[in-house]
């Protein structure tokens, strides 16, 4: 009687993983518009023939910088209304990586479950 217990609770537990699992990949939108990377505002300054560089004042500059592998970067200037948009995406990329994380860690649970169901399985005579 007690291992009927233990099998529901483990069918519920299941259950409920499956169920987050599938209510988390429902939750993941289009990937079209995400971005990896920072968003830094630089200055930058003419060597010569600017009157605002040559006070020390410089130009504003938005950048995208991506890293990759080796310690490669990547940066992509962008224009001031721009930035809206990355910044929207850059959101979109951590909102979907925090997502997809949690799925494999529900996937990772349920395999825990189906080693430890086969192990009860062989055990039984």
């Amino acid at each position: 009687m007690g291992g009927d217990i233990i099998v529901s609770s483990l069918l519920m537990t299941r259950e409920y993983a499956i169920r987050k699992r599938d209510k988390l990949a429902a939750q993941l939108s289009s990937a079209a518009g995400v971005l990896r990377g920072s968003l830094l505002q630089r200055m930058i300054h003419h060597s010569s023939g600017c009157r605002k560089c040559a006070r020390g004042e410089g130009h504003p500059l938005w950048v995208l910088t991506v890293g990759y592998p080796g310690g490669k970067t990547r940066q992509v200037s962008l224009r001031s209304e721009q930035v809206p948009q990355v910044r929207q995406a850059l959101r979109q990329y951590h909102q979907f990586k925090q997502t997809l994380e949690a799925i494999s860690e529900l996937n990772q649970f349920l395999l825990r479950l189906d080693r430890e169901e086969s192990k009860d399985q062989e055990r039984q005579p």
